[in-house]
């Protein structure tokens, strides 16, 4: 990665303003008071009243609703939102969220004529269907209406639906919003103010789907967390409460409370997350708890295992690394992918086989466009998707060799100019804490910095996975499933790292920390 420092004069006595004034923000304690009269009126989005006409009359006149989500916790939010909302105003409504390893993902063939055969008189999607075309043309030919509440990147073709609700088609003031937040607009149309009850759910979906906490989102977020930390759902006070958070942050949704609701969803069904949401008693929602955290744990060691089976079959002298496995689970390839990555400084493919296919993800390094791979690789594949970093993709089993040799051929012509934008140099010996701590505060954990020649005093190895670097009495550095650096450093010598802060609370001591991303030795 190349980087690039954006302040080469930082003042780490005032990170926070020094960080927020380079992103354009002049004042960043108004961008954390922005609050609900910040939201926008919901009627700005493209055929909101006619979505909320036909609501209304399908409920007067006792239709059957179905509310279909996706496995994420976008997805699972914006379902729990739109599904409340609608059984409190006495419809007749249903949820359904795809399993990812039957259906995929999103409104697909086989599960629109489920909905057919259901008889169903009107289809309600959110974060999803913006690309459902043959989808909608089905549900129209069987009298069922449709409207799609989605915040995906639309084509130039739309679904045929009754309505669809996206920023993109309509001169909303802020487009970036997740799906939750189109859901939560939704809400706020059917029901005013009263909306607000779930404004804590639609703050968790914004979060984990990594939507820029600016404008209306930020609102959204603070008013959010703010609720969250009271929130009246017995089942996410109770996963607070599980989890040890007093004064939930955006941290605490990313690294604590969305991987657990993600793992359902991976591993299982997103079903179970949306019966957590639903749980009436903190008996019910402590089952629900105790069964998502045994489905992370498993999701944890089922990774850890693919990954050792996948390094046993990596060719080192490749340019990329291809693993597959009948014993891939299409849940954890992504993640599997990732660590390949990060371990080997190479992207990284991980397939999973089935009878007929390999189906798997991908995730680049060092500035290759693995879109632009697969694109020419079309002629090979059933079907494939993503960006630039990380992509998924099928093909027949018989095109693998010919799917290797090629992938591999592409890869110098997909490398382009990757980036990493640090905000800064820090000295992590004269950093005080609290400037720490102000970053997790203001949500600027992920910010990146450098930490030029750094000697550290010693080095271990955790787990056998993670490289752990001791910086004097009160610092320390990790990089998570990386042993290459732990290697290279078999002598004292001067390192630069390019990583996050963070602190690390152990045995009543507080030690400063960097989460190392990538590193320069000379």
């Amino acid at each position: 990665m190349k980087w690039k420092i954006k302040n080469e004069h930082l003042d780490q006595t005032k990170l926070v303003e020094e960080i927020y004034k380079a992103r354009g923000v002049s004042d960043y304690r108004a961008l954390f008071n922005l609050n609900e009269q910040d939201f926008h009126d919901p009627y700005r989005l493209n055929d909101m009243q006619k979505a909320v006409d036909r609501i209304m009359r399908a409920i007067e006149e006792k239709e059957r609703i179905l509310v279909y989500g996706d496995y994420d916790v976008d997805g699972i939010t914006s379902t729990y939102i739109v599904l409340k909302v609608l059984e409190d105003l006495g419809a007749d409504v249903s949820y359904d969220i795809p399993n990812r390893l039957v259906d995929g993902y999103g409104l697909t063939y086989s599960k629109t004529f489920d909905i057919v055969n259901e008889e169903f008189q009107l289809v309600i999607t959110v974060d999803n269907g913006i690309k459902s075309i043959e989808e909608a043309n089905i549900f129209k030919d069987n009298g069922i209406d449709l409207i799609v509440t989605d915040h995906h990147e639309n084509e130039a073709e739309l679904p045929d639906a009754y309505a669809i609700i996206h920023t993109n088609l309509s001169d909303y003031p802020f487009k970036p919003l997740a799906g939750v937040g189109v859901a939560f607009k939704l809400a706020q149309a059917l029901i005013g103010e009263e909306a607000l009850e779930y404004v804590d759910i639609a703050a968790l979906g914004t979060i984990a789907d990594m939507m820029p906490l600016v404008e209306e989102n930020r609102a959204i977020v603070n008013v959010g967390l703010r609720k969250l930390a009271h929130s009246g759902n017995e089942g996410l006070r109770n996963l607070l409460a599980f989890l040890d958070i007093t004064k939930p942050s955006v941290a605490d949704v990313q690294y604590k409370i969305a991987p657990r609701i993600n793992a359902c969803g991976r591993m299982k069904s997103a079903k179970l997350a949306v019966k957590l949401l639903q749980a009436k008693t903190s008996k019910a929602a402590l089952k629900y708890i105790t069964e998502i955290e045994e489905t992370n744990n498993k999701r944890k060691k089922l990774t850890q295992i693919l990954y050792q089976e996948s390094l046993r079959q990596i060719n080192h002298t490749e340019p990329s690394i291809i693993v597959h496995s009948p014993r891939m689970h299409e849940g954890v390839v992504g993640i599997v992918a990732s660590r390949l990555a990060n371990e080997y400084s190479k992207v990284s493919v991980v397939l999973k086989e089935d009878e007929f296919t390999y189906k798997g993800s991908i995730r680049s390094y060092s500035g290759v466009d693995v879109i632009y791979i697969l694109n020419e690789l079309k002629d090979l594949l059933i079907r494939h998707g993503g960006h630039q970093n990380a992509a998924g993709l099928e093909f027949k089993k018989e095109h693998l060799d010919a799917f290797k040799t090629r992938f591999n051929d592409l890869i110098p012509d997909a490398q382009r100019d990757d980036i990493v934008v640090a905000e800064g140099y820090i000295d992590i010996h004269t950093l005080d804490m609290q400037q720490i701590v102000d970053l997790e505060h203001f949500d600027l954990k992920d910010a990146l910095f450098v930490f030029e020649d750094v000697v550290p005093d010693n080095r271990y190895l955790i787990k056998g996975e993670h490289t752990k670097l001791i910086l004097g009495h009160d610092a320390e550095a990790i990089f998570f499933n990386n042993k290459a650096l732990y290697a290279k450093l078999n002598r004292p010598a001067p390192v630069t790292l390019l990583g996050r802060l963070d602190t690390n609370y152990f045995r009543g001591r507080s030690k400063k920390q960097i989460i190392i991303d990538d590193y320069l030795l000379k």
